[in-house]
């Protein structure tokens, strides 16, 4: 008897739970929550979960969710779990699909003794209120969009200072366009991604 009680309860509560996953004042860990479109029911939350990991900071066990918020019940759309350092400001928008619509780039972490900083980018599309998330776009360190050219451009920063030139896929998935190549004093950026982009 006790046990069914046990079960119910469990039941109970997760149901409870799963009705309302928004602006919860009780559920554990450090919400944020972002509105990328203008009809503010449709949220995207994040969740961080310390788990300390390094002595000079702490990254975090996130759960993102996306959704529609409503009176009584929020409707999850996707839910995933990464570990991301959790910073006032994490939030960039910028067009990396050139469908001249800003996108939505979440930083993640740092590298390179906080020279690096790598990012998810989610899609944005706000006739279908769609968010796509851009796999393994993380990878890609100090990311920028280049609208001339319409490539992404990568700046790591290394013994030697290096750029190297990205697309998305049909997939939306990054591939790399020709090799890295080195900063130099007389490096004409310009010039190098269109010489590149020449050979492809």
């Amino acid at each position: 008897m006790n046990r069914m009680f046990f079960l119910c309860f469990i039941f109970i509560s997760s149901h409870s739970f799963a009705q309302k996953v928004f602006n919860q004042l009780t559920a554990t860990g450090i919400w944020q929550y972002i509105y990328p479109f203008k009809n503010k029911d449709y949220v995207l939350a994040i969740q961080y979960l310390i788990t300390e990991k390094e002595p000079s900071g702490e990254l975090y066990h996130a759960n993102i969710y996306f959704g529609k918020r409503g009176v009584k019940t929020d409707k999850i759309f996707w839910k995933e779990n990464i570990e991301m350092r959790h910073i006032t400001d994490n939030i960039t928008y910028e067009d990396y699909n050139n469908d001249g619509i800003k996108d939505l780039l979440i930083f993640e972490d740092t590298g390179g003794r906080g020279g690096n900083s790598f990012y998810n980018l989610y899609l944005v599309n706000p006739k279908n209120h769609t968010l796509t998330k851009v796999k393994d776009f993380d990878n890609i360190v100090n990311p920028s969009y280049n609208k001339k050219y319409k490539v992404i451009v990568s700046y790591g920063l290394t013994g030697t200072n290096y750029y190297q030139l990205y697309r998305l896929n049909k997939k939306y998935i990054p591939y790399k366009i020709g090799k890295p190549f080195d900063d130099t004093d007389n490096l004409d950026l310009d010039k190098q991604i269109s010489m590149i982009l020449k050979k492809q």
